[in-house]
């Protein structure tokens, strides 16, 4: 039995950048830079210990090029938040999910719900004070196909969470 595999006309894919996509909360920008401050602090910290105390043997050149490395991971980090936020954003469909981010380079991850293993929302201790959540959506592929939504409001990926539970007849995890 001979198998048929036609061409498939481009004009008839449907558009993916055409779809409704949903933004992040806000809040969740916030979180972001919050995290951020936090990280720079530490990592600043970690900077001047050696020069507060004198008994290390480091020398200034090297002080001064961790702190200018410093500078430039704190500018290139807030212009990511900056920038890269409103390139956050997902859509749901009848057969699948698609996560987009990026500010310069874009990504698109399409994850088909028939490849969902199993689903979970995470709550770390900067989302749970901004009241958000991180639905992650683990996949048949392994961990470079799956997925995680983050900066979510708990409402809307409980939703999410149930909508695909629906979708792929699967029990949930509790």
């Amino acid at each position: 039995m001979a198998s048929f595999n036609p061409q498939v006309d481009l004009s008839s894919i449907p558009d993916v950048e055409t779809l409704n996509y949903h933004p992040l909360e806000n809040r969740y920008k916030t979180a972001l830079y919050i995290f951020a401050v936090v990280s720079t602090l530490f990592l600043t910290a970690i900077i001047i210990i050696p020069v507060i105390v004198e008994d290390l043997p480091i020398p200034m050149f090297v002080v001064y090029i961790a702190a200018s490395i410093l500078l430039l991971r704190t500018i290139w980090v807030f212009m990511k938040i900056a920038f890269g936020f409103k390139f956050k954003r997902y859509a749901l469909r009848e057969k699948d999910i698609i996560y987009q981010t990026g500010w310069l380079w874009r990504h698109s991850t399409i994850v088909p719900f028939n490849r969902v293993q199993h689903l979970r929302i995470d709550q770390g201790p900067i989302e749970r004070k901004f009241n958000l959540s991180r639905l992650k959506i683990f996949t048949a592929g392994g961990n470079s196909s799956d997925l995680s939504i983050p900066g979510l409001d708990p409402i809307t990926s409980n939703k999410l969470k149930q909508f695909i539970v629906a979708k792929t007849g699967m029990d949930e995890e509790e």
